[in-house]
């Protein structure tokens, strides 16, 4: 049975040009051949758009560059390539990404991730370790918070 891994924003960067520090093409690629060999099941979760359209457009801008074009190619290549499969925070998950963001987590989209990975028994593929931090502070459960060297380490 495949893994189902819900994905960070940050690991879905790449497909709009942008380089990622830690996320190297062999990483990518790697990732992609877990995928290909049904080893992985990618989820993401709709709320991300929020997060990667302002990281793209403040890129964007600190570059000079216009991406309008990349942007529409890779919007495409998410939602219609059939590598990820999009999912929507349940009411379960948006009260609990309230009650993290009450004891003080500030990362909105980050809470919503991590409550739909607990509530839905998928695994966060993150690199965030303020948010680890947080969780490990305030006696949640991180085992699940995995990042894509552990997942490329079990392949």
């Amino acid at each position: 049975m495949a893994d189902r891994i819900l994905l960070d924003s940050t690991y879905l960067l790449p497909t709009f040009g942008m380089e990622v520090e830690g996320i190297s093409d062999e990483d990518l690629k790697g990732m992609r051949e877990l995928l290909l060999r049904g080893d992985v099941e990618f989820f993401c979760l709709s709320t991300t758009w929020i997060e990667l359209i302002g990281k793209i457009c403040r890129e964007a801008e600190r570059r000079g560059i216009d991406i309008a074009e990349r942007f529409r190619e890779a919007v495409k290549s998410l939602m219609d390539g059939g590598y990820y499969r999009w999912i929507e925070p349940s009411a379960e998950d948006i009260l609990m990404a309230f009650n993290l963001r009450r004891l003080g987590h500030r990362d909105i989209i980050d809470n919503l991730l991590y409550a739909t990975s607990i509530n839905r028994g998928i695994k966060l593929l993150t690199m965030d370790r303020e948010l680890k931090e947080f969780l490990r502070r305030h006696n949640f459960k991180i085992d699940q918070l995995i990042d894509h060297s552990i997942l490329l380490e079990r392949g």
